[in-house]
Formats: structure tokens, C-alpha cells, sequence
């Protein structure tokens, strides 16, 4: 029978570990150069270890790989400690199925050189099962995601499907019977593992299915949540119907009776907003000095809604404006944006402030502002930032929409800054 030299058992154990970790990687899809290197030196650490039992190593490199994954704080620790745990488990008993071959096919031929077919032989295994890994893993849709306490469950039915493997492993090499029982041990190694992974495999689908059956009661609470919400509202809707149609007989009466004050007054009390004393006058005379007809709509529509919100505002336009640089749909669109963010921004303060200003220095240079007041501290830095919005699900049109239209056009450049809780928007437009 061939023995192995302290030289062929040194690399065919080094072998034998990093084929377990490299395939462990990939399938965790944690496989770069800089793990490959911590790898490769924890494998030469743990192999210089003077154990006279072998199955110690792989004690000492499922713990290695779950140490490391605790220091780099990977999510799933406890998912991937079950992966490196079952990993060790099948492909040592597939380099011990091999071995017991190769020894067998070797053991009558007493030449040194036939020991390295041992280290060949698990480096070509290694190199299958790693392929195997790899194209498991590009099949594989989405990585298992379970909670803490399914996933203990777990790790403590493949702890003592490793334990057991270890312990049976152990007491074979002590009592000598590895070589002599090799096939049978390899029986027992894959009974236990076929037990316990159809156990595994069971426990994972019940847990799969009582996901599934929650999310389908969630699902259906929801349902029955919204549902109650749009009767809510419904009844609201009535409710408000019914008051409206009281309210116009009532106005229906008072224009019957030619008291049109008295229609005015009611129709302002339900309204909640007393047309008489909002000054829209002041609104259209400075727009009358706005003659780009598109402009001087949007413009119109926006300040009205700030009015009828009951918002402070002042509006300036300082001279007639019959002509802008640059696109009007552009300009619009910047108007437009700037005055809904105010509008949004003023709607629920407590003492709300808006300002307008489109202001003309020359026939090529305009400058519009917009300013409002703000009642929390804004970054200006990270409201310019892409896709960024204050609102409650991020639905709102954000300062970033403004500088992306103006970037890259020369007739418009875009500033805001905030001071003494006021947020201030100016665009200078020009021309060439």
C-alpha cells in the first residue's frame, strides 16, 4: 500500500480545503481576489497545525469561515454559516468516496509517484464541483431570505447533522477502521445526509408556504384596510354632497330674491374664503405687463392657487415683458415647477410666506425669484441632488428637475439658497 509523504499529505490537505472554501465562496457569491488570498493563507495556517486527526481541519475552517463573515458583518451569517457547514459535509465525503478508490486502485503498486494522483484527484474533483457551483448559482434567482428565528431553527438541524458527521468521522480514524470500512462509513455519512437534507428540505418548504399563506392574509387585510377607507370616504362624499345641494337651494333662494350680497357671503362662508378681501386685482395688473400669452396664464393660474390657499404672497413684475430668451416651454417649465415646490412647501406652516419676482434688467438679461418660507432646516446640497424630494414617498418634483432643464443652456443658469428660514430660487435668463 502506498503511503503518502509528509509533502504529498500537506498539499493533499491543503487541497482538500481551499476546494471546500473556493466552492463555498461561490456559491455565497463572495468571490474576489482579496478573499481568494485570505482563503488560500488561512488554508496554509490551519494545514500547518500538527493534528493527528484530520477531520479537525474541517472543525477549524468552519469556524474560520464563519469568523470571518461575522467580522466583515455580511448579511445572512447564520444562512451562509448552514451553506459552509453543508458544504463541508458533501464534498468530504465525495474526496473521501474518491480516495477510497484511488488507495484501492494504488495499493498494489509500490511507487512513490502514485501518491500525487490523491491531491490530483481532489484538485480535479474541486474543479467540477466549483463548476457545478457556478452554474448553480447563475440558475439561482434570488438568495434564501429567512428570519432570525427560522434560520436558528435551521442552523441547529444541519449543527447536528455536522456534529454527527464529525463525531462519526473521528471515531473511524481513531480506531483505524477508515481504510478497512471506507465504503460503509460512506453509507452512513450519505444515509445521514439524505435524513436530515430531505428534513431540510421539508422544513424550508413549510417555511416558504407559511410565508406565502401570511402574505396572503396581510394581503387580504389590506384589501379589507382599503376597503374600509373608500366606504369611509364614500360617506364623506355624500355627506359633503348633501351639504352642497342644501347650500345651493339655499343661494338659489337669495339670487331668486335679488340679495346677491347675501348669496355672496353664504357662498364665501362655505367655501371657507372671502373672494371680496383676496386681492386678485393687484395679481392681474402685474401680469398685465407679461404679453407672452402662455406665460401670463401659467403664471396666473399658480398665483390664483396661492391666493385661494390663503397664503401670503407678494408679486412683482417691473416692466413690460413681451419677450423672453431661450425656450418659453422651458421657461414654463421652470416656472411652473419652482411655484408648485413653493406651494407645497407653504401649504401646512403655520405663518407661510411666497414671493415672485420676474424682474428685467435689459433686453437680454431677466431674472426670475421665487422665494417661500421653510419652517425645518434644508441641506440646498442634497435637495439639488438627483431625484431627491421632501415628500412622503419621494412623489414630488424636486429643485434637481430645475438644474437638470438648465443644464447646458446657455440662457439659463439656476442658484437657491436659504437664509433666516427662506428658501430663495433665482434664474437669471439671457441671451447669447
Amino acid at each position: 500500500m502506498i503511503n503518502l509523504t509528509v509533502f504529498q499529505a500537506f498539499i493533499s490537505e491543503v487541497v482538500n480545503l481551499l476546494g471546500i472554501t473556493v466552492i463555498y465562496r461561490i456559491l455565497i457569491a463572495d468571490f474576489s481576489k482579496k478573499v481568494i488570498i485570505y482563503d488560500l493563507l488561512a488554508t496554509l495556517i490551519i494545514t500547518c497545525i500538527p493534528f493527528t486527526i484530520g477531520t479537525l481541519y474541517l472543525v477549524i475552517l468552519v469556524i474560520y469561515l464563519c469568523l470571518y463573515d461575522h467580522i466583515r458583518k455580511t448579511s445572512n451569517i447564520i444562512i451562509d454559516n448552514i451553506l459552509a457547514m453543508f458544504v463541508v459535509i458533501i464534498v468530504s465525503s465525495l474526496f473521501d468516496l474518491m480516495v477510497h478508490y484511488i488507495y484501492g486502485w494504488i495499493s498494489n503498486r509500490n511507487v512513490a509517484m502514485y501518491g500525487w494522483l490523491i491531491p490530483i484527484g481532489k484538485l480535479s474533483l474541486s474543479i467540477i464541483l466549483a463548476i457545478l457551483s457556478f452554474y448553480f448559482m447563475r440558475s439561482k434567482k434570488q438568495k434564501l431570505n429567512m428570519d432570525a428565528y427560522y434560520a436558528f431553527r435551521l442552523w441547529k438541524l444541519i449543527s447536528l447533522l455536522f456534529i454527527l458527521y464529525i463525531c462519526l468521522t473521528i471515531i473511524a480514524e481513531r480506531e483505524g477502521v477508515a481504510n478497512n470500512y471506507a465504503l460503509l462509513l460512506l453509507m452512513v455519512d450519505f444515509t445521514i445526509i439524505i435524513v436530515i437534507g430531505s428534513g431540510v428540505l421539508n422544513f424550508v418548504r413549510s417555511y416558504i408556504s407559511a410565508q406565502h399563506q401570511q402574505q396572503l392574509i396581510n394581503d387580504y387585510q389590506s384589501q379589507i384596510d382599503s376597503a374600509h377607507r373608500i366606504n369611509k370616504h364614500y360617506n364623506e362624499i355624500r355627506r359633503e354632497r348633501h351639504d352642497t345641494r342644501n347650500m345651493l337651494l339655499s343661494i338659489q333662494g337669495y339670487i331668486r330674491d335679488h340679495k346677491d350680497k347675501e348669496a355672496e357671503e353664504l357662498l364665501a362662508t362655505f367655501l371657507q374664503n372671502d373672494t371680496v378681501e383676496k386681492h386678485y386685482g393687484e395679481i392681474d395688473n402685474a401680469l398685465d405687463k407679461i404679453k407672452i400669452s402662455g406665460l401670463h396664464n401659467l403664471i396666473k393660474e399658480k398665483a390664483y392657487k396661492i391666493v385661494e390657499k390663503g397664503i401670503p404672497f407678494s408679486f412683482e413684475v417691473n416692466a413690460e415683458i413681451d419677450k423672453l430668451p431661450g425656450s418659453e416651454i422651458k421657461t414654463a417649465r421652470i416656472i411652473g415647477i419652482l411655484m408648485d415646490n413653493a406651494i407645497e412647501a407653504t401649504f401646512k406652516q403655520a405663518k407661510p410666506y411666497i414671493q415672485f419676482a420676474l424682474l428685467k434688467h435689459s433686453s437680454e438679461v431677466y431674472e426670475l425669484v421665487i422665494a417661500n418660507s421653510i419652517e425645518q432646516k434644508l441641506n440646498i446640497n442634497t435637495a439639488l441632488k438627483f431625484e431627491h424630494s421632501t415628500k412622503e414617498g419621494h412623489q414630488g418634483i424636486g429643485l434637481s428637475n430645475v438644474t437638470q432643464l438648465v443644464e447646458n443652456d446657455d440662457h439659463y443658469s439656476f442658484s437657491a439658497e436659504v437664509k433666516d428660514k427662506v428658501i430663495m430660487m433665482t434664474c437669471f435668463i439671457q441671451g447669447k
